[in-house]
C-alpha cells in the first residue's frame, strides 16, 4: 500500500491591494516499497533548509527521491529542482514551461496516465483510455489531465487506507476555496476549472489542495 506524508503544508495569502502576498505549495511524499515520489516541491524564493529538514524528518533525503510529480508548471510549485539529482520529473506536455526541464530526466505525459510505483522504478506506465476504479488502484497512481489553471494541469489520484486521495494542485487552493466553490484566479481558462472541481468532489474522499492542508470531502 502507498504511504502518504505531508512534507510541507502550503499556504497562500491574497489581498485586493497586493494580489498574491505570500505563497508556498503543499508538498507531499508518496512511498511504496522503497520508491519515493514527491508531489510538488517548494517556492523558489524560499531557502532549501526548511524543506530538506522536513524531508529528513520523514526519513528521506533529496537524492533519495525517485520522481517528482508536478501538478502544474507554475514556478512556485517546482522550485529548487536541482535538489533532486536522481529524480524523474513528471508533468504534462501541454505545460508552457516544460523547457525548464530540457536537461533533466523526465516523463512528459500526453494524456491521462496510470503510473505504477515499484522498487524497480515506475513500471508499466501507460496511457489510461478510461477512468480506472479509483478505489482499486493499489500501487498505481492515476494522473488525470485537467486543463484550466494551466494548459497541462494534473490531478493525481491514489487509494490509501481505503480512501481515495486526490492531489488537485491549484484547482482548489485550499479548503476555503472548496467550501466557497471558488476556482483560483489568474488561470489560463478559469471556466474549464469548474468541471474538474466537480470531478474531484464526486470521486475523492480526501483532497490535498495546492496551498493548504488536506481535508475530507465526506
Amino acid at each position: 500500500m502507498i504511504r502518504f506524508s505531508i512534507v510541507q503544508e502550503g499556504l497562500i495569502e491574497i489581498t485586493p491591494q497586493e494580489g498574491i502576498k505570500d505563497s508556498r505549495p503543499t508538498s507531499s511524499l508518496l512511498e511504496y516499497n522503497g520508491f519515493r515520489a514527491l508531489v510538488d516541491t517548494e517556492h523558489p524564493r524560499n531557502g532549501t533548509g526548511e524543506f530538506t529538514a522536513a524531508l529528513a524528518a520523514l526519513g528521506c533525503t533529496p537524492p533519495e527521491v525517485d520522481c517528482v510529480i508536478l501538478t502544474h508548471l507554475h514556478p512556485d510549485h517546482f522550485g529548487h529542482k536541482s535538489l533532486f539529482p536522481n529524480a524523474t520529473f513528471v508533468f504534462h506536455g501541454d505545460e508552457k514551461l516544460g523547457f525548464y526541464f530540457s536537461r533533466d530526466r523526465k516523463l512528459v505525459l500526453g494524456g491521462d496516465t496510470l503510473l505504477e510505483l515499484s522498487p524497480r522504478g515506475m513500471e508499466n506506465t501507460r496511457r489510461a483510455d478510461r477512468e480506472p476504479d479509483l478505489e482499486e488502484l493499489g500501487n498505481r497512481l492515476y494522473l488525470k489531465h485537467v486543463p484550466g489553471h494551466t494548459p497541462g494541469s494534473l490531478m493525481i489520484f491514489a487509494a490509501i487506507d481505503g480512501l481515495v486521495h486526490a492531489w488537485v494542485g491549484d484547482t482548489f487552493l485550499n479548503r476555503e476555496y472548496y467550501e466557497r466553490w471558488l476556482p483560483p484566479g489568474s488561470s489560463w481558462d478559469q471556466q474549464k476549472i469548474y468541471a474538474h472541481m466537480e470531478y474531484a468532489r464526486e470521486r475523492a474522499d480526501v483532497i490535498v489542495p495546492g496551498h493548504g492542508e488536506p481535508f475530507r470531502t465526506r
